[in-house]
């Protein structure tokens, strides 16, 4: 899955369009990120943090995929 539907996929299930997703969540998560280390000293650097933040987004777009779990009374009653 390409990194745009994982985005587009992961925003519209919390509720927000691309753009609020991108200035909240993952602004909140680089914001995070740089606060933990210094700016990446290397190209390589760069790609490495890329490639988290890729794996990131699709980690929680799997998880996201996965069919709503019913709650106690949507069992009992079949709704």
């Amino acid at each position: 899955m390409e990194t745009r539907a994982i985005v587009e996929k992961t925003a519209q299930r919390a509720g927000k369009t691309i753009g609020q997703f991108v200035n909240e969540d993952m602004r909140s998560f680089c914001q995070g990120q740089l606060t933990q280390s210094q700016l990446p000293a290397s190209p390589r650097d760069l790609q490495v943090q890329v490639e988290q933040l890729t794996q990131l987004v699709e980690g929680i777009a799997a998880r996201m995929s996965e069919p709503a779990r019913k709650g106690f009374w949507q069992r009992v009653f079949g709704k």
